[in-house]
């Protein structure tokens, strides 16, 4: 291949590298595509008949450079950007939300006591239930039932607040 084809090519390559990828970048992927061009080139202009390869084919192999470079990049950035921290509880987090969990189990059994009703529909909430498919089980329209889960909320966070839970 002529110096003097690959001076110009280099040149024009490195403008518009420096149009789509960053300062930095531009000559390291200048270089990966004349490397490519000078390790496969001659094969592609034998099958043509030319001294050189195609230009066409000189700047596909340049704008698959250019892609490579970008997928390089967001594998780095998204394997940097992991937290590979420890996010297990520590053993005094793991106490207080086991103690959370034991209020909130108590102030439910004490709701049972007084309010069997509330205490079923939120728990049967609390596993999944919809509020609405309660409401039809139980017979009752749906703008009354939201009104009593209300007032049955408002019930069981007075029994929490009593027992030191803040809400």
């Amino acid at each position: 291949m002529d110096s003097s084809w690959l001076s110009l090519l280099r040149q024009r390559f490195a403008e518009i590298a420096a149009r789509r990828v960053p300062a930095d970048a531009v000559e390291d992927v200048v270089h990966d595509a004349l490397g490519i061009i000078l390790a496969k080139g001659p094969a592609e202009a034998a099958g043509s008949g030319a001294a050189e390869p195609s230009l066409r084919w000189c700047f596909v192999v340049l704008r698959n450079v250019i892609g490579n470079w970008y997928q390089k990049r967001r594998r780095h950035e998204t394997v940097e950007d992991r937290d590979f921290r420890d996010d297990s509880p520590d053993a005094l987090a793991a106490l207080a939300t086991a103690e959370r969990a034991r209020t909130v189990r108590a102030a439910v059994a004490e709701l049972r006591l007084e309010r069997p009703d509330c205490a079923g529909w939120l728990w049967s909430m609390a596993q999944g239930t919809k509020a609405g498919e309660l409401a039809e089980r139980e017979g009752i329209e749906h703008s009354a039932f939201y009104r009593k889960i209300y007032r049955c909320r408002q019930k069981l966070a007075e029994l929490l607040r009593r027992k030191g839970v803040s809400l």
